[in-house]
């Protein structure tokens, strides 16, 4: 591979110095023929450099860098020094427990569902969000609520004493 280059090297430098010294011998400068060998000689590289098989097609995929779990950005959305959460995981705490009530038929912004509400959740639960600052303890307080709701096949469902 690399013998039949040189050889293709040596035989395109000696076809070059040959139309150089023809061209010399008809009257044209050997700077202006050695500058158009030049610029064929460019254009023949560039046209056959698109043209090398590296056998790399397909190209590879490009690497994925691995985003962190989606557990570990929302606490890394946690204030470590002051126990601040961020807007991130507030927001994510509060459609869960919007939708958790929302599957038992009650609306956490609706006023005639505050009651309802604060049965199930605990007194002081519904208010954790229209705080400024809402803390880790604040989130952990409602998570442990929502964690206590009843499902709603339980409420439906009559139980064996009933029947």
């Amino acid at each position: 591979m690399i013998l039949r280059r040189v050889l293709l090297a040596v035989l395109a430098l000696a076809a070059g110095a040959g139309i150089v010294f023809v061209l010399d011998r008809l009257g044209v400068p050997v700077e202006f023929a050695a500058a158009w060998l030049v610029l064929i000689l460019a254009l023949g590289l560039l046209g056959r450099a698109g043209l090398v098989d590296d056998a790399s097609w397909p190209p590879a995929r490009p690497e994925r860098r691995p985003r962190g779990s989606e557990v570990s950005r929302l606490a890394w959305n946690i204030n470590a020094r002051t126990g601040e959460a961020g807007i991130l995981v507030v927001r994510r705490v509060q459609r869960v427990l919007r939708h958790r009530l929302a599957r038992l038929g009650l609306d956490l912004d609706d006023p005639e569902h505050n009651a309802a509400v604060d049965a199930l959740l605990g007194a002081g639960v519904r208010e954790t969000f229209s705080h400024a600052e809402v803390t880790r303890t604040d989130l952990e307080r409602v998570m442990a609520a929502v964690d206590r709701l009843p499902s709603p096949t339980n409420l439906s469902s009559p139980t064996d004493q009933e029947r």
